[in-house]
């Protein structure tokens, strides 16, 4: 379960900015939260803000912290340089990107976080809690690393093996380090990106492949959709996998009224919608969480509140999945979707050109405020600023 994420010099982003799951002592729809610790957290945190805000940058942001433990990043050669982007537009540019995050596996609550540039990493740390205190795994600043007693010798060797330009998370894994196993397990198992190019559609084409509940589970979803599926099949054409959908013409049940369409030549909602909700599914069943980017690209607003409602209901999200989205939809600030703590806004200093990260309950809105008449009328910022003047004459 992710508690709080924060990002400092990255892109758009100069000084620090934080966006947190921790509940509010708000009422409303308190059954939807759940317990980590002696903390409640919410299940989603929508992000709104104007084209070009950074709401992006903010989400990739925790992605890339993603990339770099587990993913292609993780990977890099001493030598190679780091996925380094800092703020362009001051002194921040020649000062290290910092991203820090606090989240619970397993029941334990760890701190985590790093600091680098395109050459080394600059400063490292893992901290748990595992019987409500805290604990040091590791800190590091440079290639001078620190452990406790009672690890120190078997940490230091691994210390060695760590190349000034890689985590030392990444590193004492690859060498099954059982203390940083778990906190390196949740970037594995929990934190899912429903951008990854590399296997966009694999989590839906495990279930149809799985059949028996995971494909019904995953076909009842598309008929939820409306979609106009009857059923979905992965057959094997020249070594590749490809997706073949069915639709049934008429209301006859006779074999010659059900035609098949690749998923290539479905429409480019069915295609979002098919390949993220095996991620939605598999999310749900183990408790992960979901970062997505414009979650109503190619999508109808029912559409789009269905797959937030997923998150939202407990009696679905029996496992404490997490969402966090950026949107320009405004329909889902109802205030029977979202509690006014899940809301959260991203806007660009005209001065400085850098994104500001702050939540609704910043401006105290009353229970009964209307939330949509005030985002668009510009109460709480993060709109675009579009002139009266014409821009163009005939």
């Amino acid at each position: 379960m992710l508690v709080q994420f924060s990002v400092t010099n990255y892109k758009s982003i100069r000084s620090q900015a934080t966006i947190s799951c921790r509940a509010s002592s708000d009422k409303e729809m308190a059954e939807n939260l759940f317990e980590a610790g002696k903390v409640k957290l919410v299940p989603c945190l929508a992000v709104y803000g104007a084209n070009a805000s950074g709401k992006s940058n903010l989400l990739n942001a925790l992605l890339l912290m993603k990339q770099m433990v587990c993913g292609s990043y993780a990977r890099v050669l001493k030598g190679d340089r780091l996925p380094y982007d800092s703020f362009s537009f001051s002194e921040a540019q020649s000062a290290p990107t910092e991203l820090d995050i606090i989240f619970y596996m397993n029941g334990i609550k760890y701190a985590y976080g790093f600091a680098y540039d395109g050459d080394s990493i600059k400063s490292e740390y893992l901290y748990h809690w595992p019987r409500g205190r805290e604990a040091l795994i590791f800190s590091r600043e440079g290639n001078e690393f620190t452990f406790p007693k009672e690890s120190m010798q078997e940490q230091n060797q691994l210390a060695k093996r760590t190349a000034p330009n890689r985590l030392y998370l990444v590193t004492s894994n690859e060498w099954n380090n059982p203390l940083t196993e778990n906190a390196f397990m949740w970037f594995v198992t929990r934190l899912l990106n429903a951008h990854d190019e590399d296997n966009l559609y694999t989590t839906s084409i495990e279930a149809v492949l799985q059949g028996n509940d995971s494909k019904s589970r995953l076909l009842q979803e598309m008929l939820t959709a409306d979609l106009g599926l009857e059923n979905i099949e992965v057959i094997e054409r020249g070594g590749k996998k490809q997706i073949v959908t069915y639709h049934r013409i008429g209301e006859g049940k006779e074999e010659n009224s059900v035609y098949s369409l690749l998923l290539e030549q479905e429409s480019a909602g069915t295609h979002f919608f098919f390949s993220r909700i095996g991620l939605w599914l598999k999310a749900l069943a183990q408790g992960g969480v979901i970062a997505i980017d414009e979650i109503e690209t190619s999508l109808h607003p029912l559409l789009t509140r269905h797959l937030v409602e997923m998150v939202q209901d407990h009696n679905i999200n029996r496992n404490h999945a997490q969402l966090i989205f950026t949107t320009h939809d405004v329909g889902l600030l109802e205030r029977t979707l979202l509690r006014r703590d899940q809301i959260w806004f991203v806007e660009k200093n005209d001065k400085s050109l850098e994104s500001e990260v702050f939540a609704l309950t910043e401006f105290s809105p009353r229970k009964t405020e209307n939330i949509t008449k005030g985002y668009l009328q510009g109460r709480y910022g993060a709109i675009p600023f579009i002139g009266e003047e014409l821009l163009w004459r005939e």
